[in-house]
Parts: structure tokens; C-alpha cells; sequence
């Protein structure tokens, strides 16, 4: 074997140890809840393994092809989906509103509980559907793909986990666009973040990346209008992307944002027509109180609060988290990196700064961005974020106190460095 071909040895076994963890499933410790046993084995030794592989294959590009990449991520999928979802339910409500809709009911009208769709319910999915008694909290973008696909879930996480393939492709023609190894998409295509969001979970996040790189890349190739439009479809399937219009618009900015919010507003506008004002659905109590998860930064500022006040700590601290997301976000929009960087931490600030809940899913819109521009604040919170799953074994659903601290100290510390070095 040449030394070329002995450069190949160290990812691929990397993948076949990920492999056999994936394979393994939960049932090795059925004893244990799901969530314990990804957050002790699972998610570690699949990490190490993919930060390994991503670290061999970046110091020596070339020594694995793509489709090797392409063929584990294809295979750590397919295994995660033979167990149930075990770390979420939200697919089973995917599926639920896709049959509401085609019964020629909009999900925006009636809770799962309500007795209007009590002809639709099965022993299947809809006893575990979470929030019975909440309309669905999914944007316009969301209902028409959950239209498209089928009421089984299996059925429906194969159509993502081909979804996420493609996001798989479109990183590495990005990386290959900026003149990278395609194969440092492996740092995303071997996650266990996603293996396991997307390939057990099933969660929407793998319909949302393709369009959002979609619109990275014919941004960069000066195709303002069809990036502002792939933008409008991502921000259609969850809303928050469309700060990426800050990367994205400038100096054209009503090139990209008008097909953006026009098709927005298309589409609100077509539920709206038999939903009306519910057409924001759960949306509005999503804020609330008993929605917090994983709270960072609000949790710092309603510390540092409660000397000062009595009352509307929670309000106040708020307002902080969205003045400093909007600071840092403007920060981003002005300098003058390359696009996917400013996207990269645009989706950075969002996710350390939101002051509502951040479940470890959410976090997959920045993994992609590190393949080609890699910064230690945001791997590090790439890498802890699944932590917050000790939550729901915790007795009563309290997080431990160490995981948060755990979580967003080292980040903003990484931040703060990283930043220092680039402004000195």
C-alpha cells in the first residue's frame, strides 16, 4: 500500500468505530433513558471520532474521496433510524399536520386534542404527538413539505435523511467553490449532532440546510434573486434564518430581500386565507415561560438582575438578550468577511444570544459553516449543546447546574478571544 493509500486508514477507521456505536442503538443499555445514554456514549465517542476524522482529512486533504464520506454518513443514518425517535417527539406532529391537511383542514385551526379531528386519530403517532392541546407551531414553508410526505415515520425520516445528503453535496461544493477538500464536509456529514437529529429524530432542520446553502452559494455566484428566494424558502420553514439577510443582502439589499419576504408573505398569505389570525399558530406562547430551555445568556442577565429588581426580571433580561443579539449581529454585517463567515456567526450569535429555549437541534443550521471556516467558539458549542439533555433524566426535569456554565462560559470566553485576536 502506498503512503497515499496508508492516509486513508486512520478516518476510515474513525468511521467504522462511529459505525459500530450507531449500530449498537440504544438497546445496549435498555435499562437507561435514551437521552442519558446518547448524552454518555453515544454523542462522546462519536464526536471523538468525527473531530478525529475532520482533523486527519483537513491536514491531509485528498486522502479520502467524498463518496467515502458520503457512504458512512449514508450508513450512520440509516442505523440511527432503526430505533424509534428517542430524543423527540416533534415528528410525530411533522406527520400529523401533513394528514390534517390533506383531510383539507389547516393545522393553524385545531389542536390535535380537539374533537373536530377525532376521525384522523391513530394508535400510531398521534398518541405521541407533544402539545395536544397547542396548534402546530410550524411556519407555512414546514406545512407544504408536510403535505408531501407520508404519514408513516420511517417513511418521513428517509425523506430527510435524503434531504440531508444533499446538504452533505452542497457543503462540499461550497468547500470546493472556495478551493477546500470536499471532503471536510465530514466534520458535518459525521456529527453525531446530526446522525441522530436528523437520522433517529427526524427533526426539520435537514429541509431547511439545502436552501440555505443553496442561497450561500448563488449569492456567491452573484445570483441575488434566487439566493434571496432560496433564503425566503428556508426562513418559510423556520422563521429564523432570514437574519441571515444580513450576510446575504448587502450592498443590494432589496435584490435579496424582496424575493425573500415575497415569498414569505405568499405563503402566509395562502394559510391565512382559511386561518386567519391563528395563522402564527403556537407561535406567540412559544416565548413563554414554561417553553425556556436551555437558557444561557437571559439566565446570566436574570441573575445579575435580581439585586435590582423586584419583579420583570424575566422581561428585562429579554430585552438584554435581543439588544446584544442585535449588537453583535450589525457587528457581523459590517465587517468584511467572506459570506459563509459572516453566516457562520450570525448563526453563532443567534444561538448564544436567544433568549428563548435552545434544544441541541437547533444548532445544526451552524455546523455546516465550520466545515469551511471552523472557529473553537462555535465548535465548542456545537460539541456541548447535546449536554442539555440530561434535563429529562434529571428527577423533577431539572437541568444540573453545572450544564449550562458548561455549556456558554467556555463559548463566550472563546468568543471574546477570538475576537480580540481578529480586531488586534
Amino acid at each position: 500500500m502506498t503512503p497515499a493509500r496508508w492516509q486513508a486508514v486512520p478516518p476510515i477507521l474513525a468511521g467504522l468505530c462511529a459505525l459500530a456505536v450507531t449500530i449498537a442503538g440504544f438497546g445496549v443499555a435498555p435499562q437507561l433513558p435514551a437521552t442519558h445514554l446518547f448524552v454518555v456514549l453515544h454523542h462522546p465517542v462519536v464526536l471523538a471520532c468525527c473531530l478525529g476524522a475532520a482533523w486527519w482529512v483537513w491536514r491531509h486533504p485528498g486522502c479520502v474521496g467524498l463518496p467515502v464520506v458520503l457512504a458512512f454518513a449514508l450508513l450512520f443514518r440509516i442505523f440511527a433510524a432503526q430505533e424509534p425517535p428517542s430524543l423527540s417527539s416533534d415528528v410525530y406532529r411533522y406527520a400529523w399536520d401533513g394528514r390534517v391537511q390533506r383531510a383539507g383542514v389547516s393545522p393553524y385551526t385545531f389542536a390535535p386534542s380537539d374533537g373536530h379531528l377525532q376521525s384522523l386519530r391513530d394508535d400510531d403517532i398521534h398518541p405521541h404527538i407533544n402539545r395536544q392541546d397547542a396548534r402546530t407551531v410550524y411556519p407555512p414553508g414546514a406545512q407544504v413539505l408536510f403535505t408531501a410526505l407520508p404519514y408513516r415515520i420511517d417513511g418521513l425520516r428517509l425523506a430527510f435523511i435524503l434531504m440531508d445528503l444533499l446538504t452533505i453535496f452542497l457543503i462540499a461544493r461550497l468547500l470546493g467553490d472556495v478551493h477546500q477538500d470536499p471532503a471536510r464536509a465530514v466534520l458535518y456529514a459525521w456529527s453525531p449532532l446530526a446522525i441522530y437529529e436528523i437520522g433517529n429524530n427526524g427533526h426539520l432542520e435537514a429541509a431547511l440546510l439545502p436552501f440555505l446553502l443553496a442561497a450561500v452559494l448563488t449569492r456567491r455566484a452573484g445570483k441575488l434573486r434566487s439566493a434571496g428566494a432560496f433564503l425566503g424558502v428556508a426562513a418559510s420553514l423556520k422563521l429564523y434564518p432570514l437574519l441571515l439577510g444580513l450576510a446575504l443582502a448587502p450592498p443590494r439589499w432589496l435584490r435579496v430581500l424582496t424575493p425573500a419576504l415575497g415569498v414569505l408573505a405568499l405563503l402566509y398569505g395562502a394559510y391565512g386565507l382559511t386561518a386567519g389570525a391563528n395563522v402564527l399558530g403556537f407561535l406567540p406562547r412559544y416565548v413563554g415561560v414554561a417553553e425556556d430551555h436551555n437558557i444561557g445568556l437571559r439566565a446570566t442577565f436574570e441573575w445579575l438582575l435580581t439585586p435590582i429588581l423586584t419583579s420583570h426580571r424575566r422581561e428585562a433580561a429579554f430585552a438584554l438578550c435581543l439588544g446584544v443579539m442585535a449588537m453583535g449581529m450589525a457587528l457581523v454585517a459590517r465587517t468584511g468577511a467572506e459570506i459563509h463567515e459572516k453566516v457562520r456567526d450570525l448563526a453563532g450569535i443567534y444561538l448564544l444570544t436567544v433568549p428563548t429555549a435552545l434544544h441541541p437541534w437547533y444548532v445544526l443550521w451552524l455546523l455546516p459553516w465550520l466545515c469551511i471556516a471552523p472557529r473553537a467558539s462555535w465548535l465548542w458549542l456545537v460539541a456541548t449543546v447535546p449536554l442539555s439533555y440530561l434535563k429529562y433524566t434529571n428527577s423533577g426535569g431539572v437541568m444540573p447546574a453545572w450544564v449550562t456554565p458548561v455549556e456558554f462560559l467556555p463559548t463566550g470566553a472563546l468568543l471574546a478571544w477570538e475576537t480580540r485576536r481578529r480586531l488586534a
